[in-house]
């Protein structure tokens, strides 16, 4: 009977972590926090009441305590003078996928004892967030979900919590370390092939299903069986050494090789001929510019928007033409279902938690076209990067919502001029970040908090997918690409005289540095306007039909766009194509 046994070998989509082994707590714990200085680190603006809160009700039930709070979604550095202020610190509260902990971790490596507040929802991702920095026995003191949610900011209840909470907190600060904390244990995982037997194919393929959904090594739905054989087709799609590294996948940084990306794509039901686009999309969301950490694990829902140009676009039948963000396509859809599952393999990542709290249907397959360049009258967007019109190009970057403009079920047609205004509208619905202190309404948003007018005006970053008909329109007008964007962008000009003083100042220097296009000294006066988009921060595709919507992402994901400047996508070029004519 073992003769007539069915057996299905795969090969292991996972990707290798990072071996150094792990470092253990070794601060020593207070046996009082009588006298301490805390430092407070909020992982969001919002986070900073709580703490304000919580400083209160220590100071109330231990003397001599003081208390430093640090800015909301502050980086990775220690900030100068900080461990001279800190006897212990606290960090947190964690309601959100999308932030690290380096901060903390390195203020426990400098001797600082302390504590990460989490609820309870994200106390999965925030343990894997400790492994992935190196130190798996961080302390984590969790919070009910509900009480923190429902809390409405009110800094009576934000009390509450705080108080409920004062016994758990304490004692995570002082508990002694126990050895299992000091010395954690190194982590073990087989990346071998798996082996799935039964009496009959069936049977076997649903054990295999099974084990990677449980193991959340598949997206939810059934995949191709990454066998050695199909493996072995799907690298015929590529001249690059199966063993190339690629590059570290966030969050958990796996190893990425040729090899594991081709499982992935057999995974997804891709042909070996659409290997090197997935390749270069997966380069892509390695390159430093690109903050796919935060796609991967934040709560805003997000997908990437890949883009492909060039000629293997058309080889390998990518739809940029009606229904391409839809189901039918293959090409399109095995590629942002390849990029989905090496988010989950390659990197990690947890979908269970890590899904935006409801959970994102267009991450199956992300948003995935190719530009409409043979019938657009533009230039398409990898020549306006400068490649040649014979390079292939896949470009990335966030997106965390969409919206669309155009014809719906009244099929109403309205004058280009009334189309153009609501295109601009579709652009103030996202985030400029630079708003007039003196028009301001309510307390600020993250975006701005601080003061860097740059670093506000670059926060902006939107992309458009211009229907046929419409580009077409344009181009009749007389716009260009450049000069539409640049239309775009001047819609949202403000009046230099409803800026403070201070943000006049700071508006004026940029304008002399000429970083800003649209920005210069002789705008900043009485009467002048100020660009608060950089249209260097706005892309504009060709998609779609004659028949059509133009279609906005929004996002900005580049790591880039709040730290200042950068680019509007990250683009790769594809290399080592052996089965198409172009990608070479």
């Amino acid at each position: 009977m073992e003769q007539n046994k069915v057996v299905l070998e795969v090969m292991n989509p996972r990707g290798v972590l990072p071996s150094e082994p792990p470092v253990g707590l070794s601060a020593p714990r207070p046996e009082t926090l009588s006298g301490k200085k805390f430092v407070f680190i909020p992982q969001k603006p919002a986070c900073s009441l709580f703490f304000k809160v919580l400083a209160e009700v220590i100071s109330e039930r231990i003397p001599d305590t003081s208390f430093t709070i640090l800015p909301g979604g502050l980086g990775t550095d220690i900030p100068d003078g900080i461990l001279d202020k800190c006897d212990v610190w606290l960090e947190g509260v964690k309601t959100t996928g999308g932030h690290r902990t380096p901060l903390a971790i390195k203020l426990e490596k400098h001797g600082k004892p302390g504590a990460c507040i989490t609820v309870d929802d994200f106390v999965v991702q925030r343990n894997r967030e400790f492994f992935c920095f190196g130190m798996p026995t961080m302390r984590q003191i969790v919070f009910p979900a509900y009480d923190f949610f429902a809390c409405e900011t009110k800094p009576e209840k934000l009390k509450k919590i705080a108080q409920d909470n004062f016994d758990k907190i304490v004692d995570a600060l002082t508990r002694p370390l126990t050895e299992e904390e000091k010395n954690p244990k190194p982590f073990l995982y087989d990346y071998g092939n798996m082996r799935f037997e039964g009496e009959t194919y069936g049977e076997v393929h649903e054990k295999f299903h099974r084990y990677f959904a449980d193991q959340e090594m598949n997206d939810g739905l059934p995949v191709i069986p990454p066998t050695p054989e199909a493996v072995k087709w799907m690298l015929t799609g590529t001249s690059r050494d199966p063993d190339e590294v690629l590059g570290l996948f966030p969050p958990a940084f796996g190893k990425a090789t040729v090899k594991k990306v081709a499982i992935n794509a057999v995974m997804a039901g891709a042909k070996p001929e659409y290997l090197p686009v997935i390749i270069a999309a997966i380069e892509c969301c390695m390159d430093p510019a690109m903050d796919f950490y935060h796609i991967s694990t934040g709560s805003l829902a997000s997908r990437a928007l890949i883009v492909v140009n060039g000629p293997i676009a058309k080889e390998i039948g990518m739809n940029g033409g009606m229904g391409y963000l839809g189901p039918g396509c293959r090409a399109n859809n095995a590629i942002g279902r390849a990029v989905n599952l090496c988010m989950i393999n390659l990197g990690w990542s947890f979908f269970r938690v890590e899904c935006g709290y409801q959970g994102q249907p267009e991450r199956y397959t992300h948003l995935v076209f190719a530009e409409n360049e043979e019938n657009s009258p533009w230039e398409s967007y990898a020549i306006s990067r400068g490649f040649s019109p014979g390079d292939s190009i896949v470009s990335i970057d966030e997106c965390t919502y969409t919206n669309r403009l155009g014809p719906g079920g009244g099929m109403t047609f309205p004058p280009l001029e009334m189309e153009m205004k609501k295109l601009a509208g579709m652009m103030k619905s996202g985030y400029p970040a630079l708003v007039p202190e003196k028009k301001r309404s309510g307390p600020p948003s993250p975006f701005t908090i601080d003061t860097n007018i740059e670093r506000q005006i670059n926060t902006a970053c939107f992309q458009f997918a211009l229907h046929l008909s419409f580009v077409k329109q344009l181009a009749a007008a007389g716009f260009t690409k450049k000069s539409f964007t640049q239309w775009l962008c001047d819609q949202h000009r403000l009046p230099w005289d409803d800026f403070s003083e201070s943000q006049q100042e700071k508006i004026l220097e940029v304008a002399k540095k000429g970083t800003i296009p649209g920005l210069s000294v002789d705008d900043c006066k009485p009467g002048g306007t100020i660009p608060t988009i950089n249209p260097q921060r706005v892309t504009l595709f060709v998609a779609g039909a004659d028949s059509g919507q133009v279609t906005g992402f929004y996002g900005g994901g580049l790591g880039s766009s709040l730290l200042g400047g950068g680019l509007d996508m990250v683009c790769k070029k594809v290399t080592g194509a052996t089965l198409t004519k172009a990608g070479r």
